[in-house]
């Protein structure tokens, strides 16, 4: 009786989430505490191989040059996520908000994101991502 019953668990737990936006949430803060940790296999897994990754500053990489640049030299040391939306279209979400980013030894700023992600195999990837920095009103911080 116990074989069974652990089989039925183990292939509950192979499921994917049953609420999409959790498993995109889920898979953007992956890529995020990969990229803190300099972790290249993490962000093997939440991004797509076809991603295409575009900085605030304005300069775009391709899933290879962004781990090699996060793996190389991070210096992120905090993401901090607000007023985040996600929309469901099948196999594709797009999350939008806003993210506090914290550098080694730099004061923090805002971006407002945006992500698509793609359903591949039960997993949620990241497929393309926009961050533009928000300045606050009057220089103030």
């Amino acid at each position: 009786m116990m074989r069974p019953l652990a089989t039925l668990v183990m292939l509950a737990a192979s499921l994917p989430a049953a609420d999409p936006e959790q498993a995109v949430m889920q898979a953007s803060k992956g890529w995020r505490e990969a990229a803190i940790k300099k972790d290249a296999a993490g962000l093997q897994r939440y991004l797509a191989d076809d991603m295409i990754y575009n900085h605030a500053d304005g300069h775009a990489q391709n899933k290879s040059e962004y781990i090699a640049a996060v793996a190389g030299s991070a210096r992120y040391e905090a993401f901090t996520d607000s007023d985040t939306k996600i929309r469901i279209y099948g196999k594709t979400a797009i999350l939008s908000g806003f993210v506090d980013v914290k550098q080694l030894n730099q004061p923090a700023y805002r971006v407002h994101t945006l992500e698509v992600y793609v359903e591949n195999n039960g997993q949620w990837q990241m497929t393309a991502h926009q961050s533009v920095r928000i300045t606050p009103p009057n220089g103030r911080k």
